[in-house]
C-alpha cells in the first residue's frame, strides 16, 4: 500500500517580505505548513499550520485544485495577524466552494488553537465565526496532544506572545517521525528539548542573525548556537532515511546591523559562520516539499 506524508512549505518565510522584495525575493508573506496524509494518492487529510500573507497565493501554486475538495484543518500557532491574516478568506473560498447540488455548503472548518489565541482571532475574523459560519474554534491546552488520523499533534507553549505554541507532530508509518513546526519563538524551548530532539525535519525561526530576541521579541540564528538548542536537538541530514535536517525559517534580517540577507547569502554566512552545523541546516524555500514513508 503506497502510504505517504508530505509536509509542503506553503509560502515565503519571511516576517517583512516588503523589505526582501529590495533583495529580488519578491514572493513574500508569512509561515504557512501543509501536512498531507496520503493512502494510494488519495488525501486522507490536509493540516494547514498557519494562515498568514500570501497563503492563498502559495497553496494555488503548490497543490492541485483538488486541495479545496479534501479534507482541510487548520492549527494556528499564536494571535499576529501576520500568522492568521488570510484565515476567513481561506474559509469562504472552502467552505462555499459548492458541491453537485448548489444547496451544499461545507461545515465550518476546524481551527485548532489556544483559548487566548482564540481571542485574536474572533476579533479579526468575526463574521466566520458567527454568521459567516466558515469557522469553528476547537481548543489547544499546552502540552496536551491532540490526535488527528495518524498525527499525534503536541502543542509546546513558547514565550513570544500570549498563548503562542509550537508544534511537535509524530506519525509512524514504516518509520516514525517527528517534525518541529518552530517558528515565532522569542526564548528556544531548550526545557522542552528531550520531545523534541531527533526529528526527521525541523522548521526553525532565525528572524535575525544577531541575538536580538529581547529587542524584537523574535530568535535568531545565534540564539540556535550560542543556547546549546541546536546540538542538543540532534538534527541529521540523511535524506536515504527521510531525516532531513533543520530549516532556516522566519528569516528577515532588515535589524541586523549589516542589513538583509538573500537565501544564499545566509547559508553561506551559516556555513562559514558554523561549519559543524554546515551539513544539517539549510534555509527554507517556497513550495519546499519532504515525503515520509
Amino acid at each position: 500500500m503506497n502510504n505517504q506524508v508530505i509536509y509542503r512549505q506553503i509560502n515565503k518565510d519571511y516576517a517583512y517580505w516588503i523589505e526582501k522584495r529590495r533583495l529580488g525575493q519578491s514572493k513574500g508573506g508569512q509561515v504557512a505548513g501543509l501536512l498531507s496524509h496520503q493512502v494510494e494518492g488519495q488525501v486522507k487529510q490536509n493540516i494547514l499550520f498557519d494562515a498568514g500573507l500570501g497563503t492563498i497565493e502559495g497553496l494555488a501554486d503548490s497543490c492541485a485544485d483538488s486541495f479545496w475538495d479534501e479534507p482541510l484543518l487548520i492549527f494556528i500557532t499564536h494571535g499576529h495577524v501576520d500568522h492568521h491574516a488570510e484565515l476567513m478568506i481561506l474559509s469562504e473560498i472552502y467552505c462555499q466552494r459548492r458541491g453537485r447540488d448548489f444547496r451544499d455548503v461545507r461545515s465550518p472548518l476546524p481551527v485548532f488553537c489556544t483559548g487566548e489565541t482564540q481571542q485574536h482571532l474572533f476579533n479579526t475574523h468575526r463574521y466566520g465565526y458567527t454568521a459567516g459560519k466558515t469557522l469553528h474554534h476547537r481548543p489547544l491546552t499546552p502540552e496536551t496532544p491532540v490526535q488527528i488520523g495518524i498525527f499525534r499533534i503536541t502543542p509546546i507553549p513558547v514565550d513570544h506572545f500570549e498563548g503562542a505554541v509550537i508544534y511537535l507532530i509524530e506519525f509512524e508509518l514504516k518509520r516514525r517521525h517527528k517534525i518541529i513546526i518552530g517558528w515565532d519563538t522569542t526564548t528556544l524551548p531548550l526545557q522542552q528539548i528531550e520531545h523534541l530532539c531527533q526529528p526527521s525535519l525541523a522548521l526553525l525561526e532565525t528572524t535575525t542573525w544577531s541575538s536580538l530576541a529581547q529587542e524584537i521579541g523574535h530568535s535568531g540564528v545565534e540564539d540556535l548556537i550560542t543556547t546549546g538548542f541546536l546540538a542538543q536537538l540532534q538534527v541529521q541530514f540523511q535524506p536515504e532515511q527521510e531525516r532531513y535536517g533543520a530549516y532556516l525559517v522566519h528569516y528577515s534580517g532588515w535589524e541586523d546591523p549589516w542589513g538583509m540577507l538573500t537565501d544564499a547569502q545566509l547559508k553561506d554566512k551559516f556555513d562559514e559562520t558554523f561549519p559543524e552545523f554546515a551539513p544539517v541546516v539549510r534555509v527554507a524555500e517556497r513550495g519546499q516539499c519532504w515525503s515520509f514513508t
